[in-house]
């Protein structure tokens, strides 16, 4: 019996792929409109500054930060970003969050949970601020009795720490939690290496591998019953 259920967030409780999509070419538009440059243009040195960012904070939260994606962008396409940062920054941020839902039955599922007496965390490798601004937005927040990030931690996901962490602040050992996340290596393998139960939440993605965990495709599966009779 589960005393507590760990949820990654992005891809997770809600479609991050999607929504990202959806905003990054809002944030196009604008940055057409303002700066005069084309969309692939903009692509192109937005994918590099990614590439420069992440090699050089590798496994760090800091890594996925919008402002250090934006400011470096601008300064490869030579704009000083102190003249559209910020402003950019809310263009794409704003749009996203005021697009984005849960999965469908998230809420519901995390409800029950909640009403059964379990105790949720997060465990995402983000930065918290905007985590706790999509979790608000989603609606979840209520649910959820802990965050916890890289951006906290020091690591990211599949590091020991990330789940221990979420551990710790549950109070629970790792045979009383369960987990749910959307990535084989990061979410599924680290937490059954730290002897979390994993719930792999595909959706309606085409994986491969990971024969051995249970899939869920839905936050109405059947097979959730198993587990969390309701």
């Amino acid at each position: 019996m589960f005393k507590g259920v760990i949820f990654d967030i992005d891809g997770t409780l809600y479609d991050y792929k999607i929504n990202d999509e959806r905003a990054m070419k809002h944030f196009c538009s604008f940055i057409k409109k303002v700066l005069g440059i084309d969309e692939e243009t903009f692509r192109e040195n937005y994918a590099e500054a990614r590439r420069l960012v992440r090699a050089q904070l590798k496994d760090t939260a800091a890594q996925h930060s919008r402002v250090l994606l934006i400011q470096t962008a601008l300064e490869l396409l030579g704009k000083n970003p102190f003249t559209y940062l910020l402003e950019m920054y809310d263009v794409y941020w704003n749009y996203f969050l005021e697009n984005m839902e849960p999965y469908e039955g998230a809420a519901d599922f995390l409800r029950e949970l909640k009403s059964a007496g379990m105790k949720i965390s997060t465990c995402t490798d983000m930065t918290a601020h905007i985590q706790y601004r999509k979790l608000a937005k989603l609606g979840l927040d209520r649910y959820i009795d802990f965050m916890v990030t890289s951006e906290e931690t020091g690591f990211e996901k599949p590091a020991p720490i990330m789940f221990k962490t979420a551990l710790r602040k549950m109070k629970l050992k790792p045979n009383e939690a369960a987990y749910f996340g959307d990535a084989l290596d990061r979410d599924i393998q680290g937490a059954a290496a730290m002897g979390i139960k994993p719930f792999w939440f595909v959706a309606d993605r085409k994986v491969n591998g990971g024969e051995s965990f249970t899939k869920i495709f839905s936050y109405r599966d059947e097979e959730l019953k198993k587990f969390f009779p309701r």
